[in-house]
């Protein structure tokens, strides 16, 4: 996947970019993997939205895994914490099977280190202007979730309504305290 600009850009701030049109940007450029990984068809069981047909929501079903694992690679998860998250999920069993897949995994990762890096610097510019403009620490995680979900609200319009699309993602936290956590090494 191509940018065009990069994470010491956004790190450096030349490239201004927040969550939001991160997000967008990153669910436009997921459309050629969606079509990619389309099977045998759309199956319109476990949809996440009523109100989108059912090739978008499958798209929307494979973003969300997409930006579940490119955020686990961004904040230092394990593949295995988003595997255990991914079983859970009640999407499309192809696209589940696709996103246990290891192998399908390790070549992912290697086509999506700029996109991660990138990723964790747009989290880092937003935590950063969150604590310059004098925002708690303790109040940083419920921010960065209320900010997680207004930019999928660009994707899916009902998100702040739909549990189960809130569900399916993965929350951009803190573990522990701010600087011992996963958020913390971004900023060493």
């Amino acid at each position: 996947m191509e940018w065009e600009f990069s994470a010491d850009q956004v790190n450096d701030g030349e490239y201004d970019i927040s969550l939001t049109d991160f997000t967008k940007k990153l669910y436009s450029k997921t459309t050629e993997l969606t079509a990619m990984s389309l099977d045998l068809g759309v199956v319109e069981t476990n949809s996440i939205d009523d109100t989108l047909d059912p090739l978008e929501d499958y798209r929307v079903q494979f973003f969300i895994c997409y930006y579940n694992f490119l955020l686990c690679l961004a904040t230092g998860r394990t593949i295995r914490q988003f595997k255990s998250h991914t079983k859970k999920l009640p999407i499309d069993k192809t696209l589940k099977s696709k996103f246990m897949d290891k192998k399908y995994l390790i070549e992912l990762e290697q086509n999506s280190r700029d996109t991660v890096m990138i990723f964790m610097a747009v989290i880092k510019s937003f935590v950063s202007y969150l604590i310059e403009s004098g925002s708690s620490t303790s109040r940083l995680p419920q921010m960065l979730l209320m900010q997680q979900l207004n930019s999928f609200s660009s994707i899916i319009p009902s998100v702040m309504k739909n549990e189960n699309a809130r569900n399916m993602l993965m929350h951009i936290d803190f573990e522990k305290g701010f600087l011992s956590g996963r958020l913390g090494r971004m900023f060493r």
